[in-house]
């Protein structure tokens, strides 16, 4: 199967639309000390936050580089991008008050979901269940389909990765 050679470059794809929230919330939390309260009530609305994120899930940008990488025959790049799209797609289902605005340059729209994959107000457990089975799932499928023992430890760094924001917002929620 021709995709199993870029496995990375979808990989990649899948994860960095999310890059922009982490390095928020770590910028936020350990560089300038702000309280978790005020970071997702207050600091994540801010305009300037809300543009480096929202770039990361630009489908018109994504869209470009895409057809870029397809003249120039670039796959692999073609395959993170199309991942990239892929994420900010489903992105765009499962958010409410913290949409993204996916259109940017074109738009500042934001399209507020039905459904959310954390507020448990908008079937975030439902949502955010299922979210998890997924990534486990892939995971999984990568852990098992790759014989190669470095892959395999990228894998099991990327799920470990992938399911540490979820336990994140148990603790949050318990408290």
């Amino acid at each position: 199967m021709r995709w199993r050679s870029h496995w990375v470059a979808i990989t990649g794809g899948a994860l960095i639309p999310d890059l922009p929230m982490v390095l928020f919330y770590l910028t936020e939390r350990l560089v300038l000390g702000t309280s978790n309260r005020v970071i997702w009530s207050t600091r994540y609305f801010d305009p300037a936050w809300q543009g480096f994120i929202d770039i990361f899930n630009s489908l018109p940008l994504i869209g470009l580089g895409a057809y870029i990488a397809w003249r120039a025959r670039a796959s692999a790049w073609l395959a993170f991008l199309a991942s990239m799209a892929v994420h900010s797609l489903t992105d765009l289902l499962v958010h409410r008050e913290d949409a993204h605005a996916h259109f940017i340059p074109l738009s500042s729209w934001r399209f507020i979901s039905p459904v959310s994959y954390w507020d448990p107000r908008y079937y975030g457990g439902l949502v955010g269940g299922f979210e998890l089975v997924l990534i486990v799932g892939g995971s999984a499928v990568l852990l098992t389909c790759y014989g190669h023992r470095s892959w395999r430890v990228i894998a099991g760094v990327l799920l470990f990765l992938s399911i540490l924001p979820a336990f994140y917002a148990l603790s949050v929620w318990i408290r």
